[in-house]
């Protein structure tokens, strides 16, 4: 994967890893190739790590859905607000969001049967941080009061959301909790 960048916007399913150990010791994949074991993340880890970073991450999403509605609205203030937190206080939902999407990425995408990191795990964090440089791109352009600026990299920041959301949501089965929506 060295090289490469995945799509800016994902629009259809991620190619994932598909290792096949033979060696003893190591993990068997079924004859029928149905599901792979070597990638397979178990509920009993799902379960814990989506109960433990959905709520936020969820929180972080309908914040800046609601930023880019007062960047349209031309609401500074507002959009000041939700970016900006006191400095004693904990960051804001959408910037707490990141490092938990990073960690419930890890959580869901991570099999204790396959020690590398998966490209699905790997391109998981590429969103976040773009989500990140979206965020700040936003920061800069509240400072200088450009709404074009701001608008386009709040849809840049919406298109990373929406593409993060793709490649988790594959892991988060009726068991272990409600899917994410994608923002609008």
């Amino acid at each position: 994967m060295m090289g490469k960048s995945p799509p800016r916007l994902l629009n259809g399913p991620l190619k994932a890893d598909n290792p096949d150990f033979n060696a003893f010791g190591s993990c068997e994949t079924a004859q029928d190739k149905s599901s792979n074991s070597c990638t397979y993340v178990s509920l009993k880890q799902r379960v814990p790590v989506y109960s433990k970073y959905a709520f936020n991450i969820a929180l972080g999403a309908k914040e800046y859905t609601m930023l880019g509605k007062s960047l349209r609205d031309g609401n500074w203030k507002d959009a000041e607000s939700i970016l900006l937190g006191a400095p004693s206080q904990p960051p804001p939902p959408p910037i707490d969001a990141l490092l938990k999407m990073v960690l419930f990425a890890s959580g869901m995408l991570t099999s204790p049967n396959f020690t590398g990191l998966s490209k699905r795990l790997l391109v998981a964090r590429y969103y976040a941080n773009e989500i990140k440089f979206a965020i700040d791109e936003i920061k800069d352009a509240i400072d200088e009061r450009d709404t074009t600026r701001a608008n386009e990299a709040w849809k840049y920041g919406k298109d990373s959301w929406n593409s993060y959301y793709q490649i988790v949501n594959d892991s988060v089965s009726d068991k272990v909790g409600d899917k994410f929506d994608l923002i609008a």
